[in-house]
């Protein structure tokens, strides 16, 4: 029996590798972004660095609560259109951007895993803890995956997969591609057009315009883990940058302007104070209500989206949109 044990535990090394471990790198090379980000006005600060461990643990439990309807309807359509995908697809490699726990892309492998078709999977994650811990499950749940991970930014990440990874189902689900602006979508969208290859597919998970008290509940859900993960931020930056931020100083803010279709997450100052990052050389003053700009999530009209995804070298294939929640997957080809 041990040494069935120990023969599976074996198979399951084998089948995970590490192209990259360069997130200590991303990160400190992103400090100047931060100096830079807490001496502009208004303040801003990179809504990466909500995920670390604790912070990816508090999202989790964020999307659990029942005002956090994205994952849970997202999830809702991939079980009901997980064969329709793959159908539609084959059984390209999959590229994942922000892989997280990758509990939505089960639903994908065990599509694959029904066909008994083999799978070669790539997530990209800035969190190597996570993603440690994720390839391990899957490769345990998931005979026929092999897990090439990359703990690295999404840029870095995508230059990294080899030329010979084609076909390719690149996944870009949890509404990730609205935590951006517009400009950081097209460069975005670039990327991905020139890390693929004609035939090769993109499935965006999207959330739509619609009631802004919908909004408002997800981002302010009552057991508060969205304005904790968030503030999460300031607890990330004082590890990694030794800083002294005291983060009872600061609260969460959240406001849908439902004509930009843009919901603002920001963080107020709640006192005249100065924090200091040592290892950044960095000392920054704060106005009592000063606020810092940390994360954004666009809600698109499912149209003006189509139309950024054909500019952008992707023709969409199928579209399915929860009627209630008014959440969508997308499904597109490269061109």
């Amino acid at each position: 029996m041990q040494a069935q044990l120990q023969s599976l535990d074996t198979s399951i090394e084998r089948r995970i590798h590490f192209l990259l471990r360069s997130t200590e790198d991303a990160l400190e090379f992103d400090g100047p972004n931060v100096v830079e980000g807490l001496s502009s006005t208004p303040k801003r600060l990179s809504s990466v660095y909500v995920y670390d461990k604790r912070g990816t643990e508090l999202f989790e439990l964020q999307c659990g609560t029942p005002e956090y309807y994205l994952r849970r309807v997202e999830t809702r359509l991939l079980n009901s259109h997980a064969g329709d995908i793959v159908r539609q697809c084959g059984f390209p490699a999959i590229v994942e951007l922000g892989a997280g726990t990758a509990e939505k892309t089960r639903i994908l492998l065990a599509e694959y895993a029904s066909c008994g078709a083999h799978c070669d999977y790539f997530p990209i994650d800035v969190d190597l803890e996570t993603l440690a811990v994720c390839a391990r499950r899957l490769a345990s749940a998931f005979p026929l995956v092999s897990l090439h991970c990359l703990g690295t930014t999404y840029d870095k990440g995508l230059r990294a997969i080899p030329l010979h990874a084609s076909p390719k189902l690149f996944l870009f689900l949890g509404s990730s591609l609205g935590n951006m602006e517009w400009r950081e979508i097209d460069v975005l969208l670039s990327r991905l057009f020139e890390s693929g290859a004609h035939g090769d597919y993109l499935l965006i998970g999207a959330d739509l315009d619609k009631d802004p008290m919908i909004i408002d509940r997800a981002y302010n859900d009552s057991s508060g883990y969205g304005p904790r993960s968030t503030l999460n931020i300031l607890h990330h930056l004082n590890q990694r940058y030794r800083g002294d931020f005291i983060v009872d100083n600061f609260r969460y803010r959240s406001r849908y302007d439902s004509r930009a279709k843009r919901n603002e997450v920001r963080i107020e100052s709640l006192e005249h104070q100065t924090v200091t990052l040592a290892s950044l050389a960095c000392t920054v003053s704060f106005d009592a209500n000063e606020m810092i700009d940390a994360e954004v999530m666009l809600k698109f009209d499912p149209d003006e989206l189509a139309a950024v995804l054909d500019r952008a070298g992707f023709a969409m294939v199928r579209r399915w949109i929860d009627p209630v929640y008014r959440y969508g997957l997308f499904l597109l080809r490269h061109n």
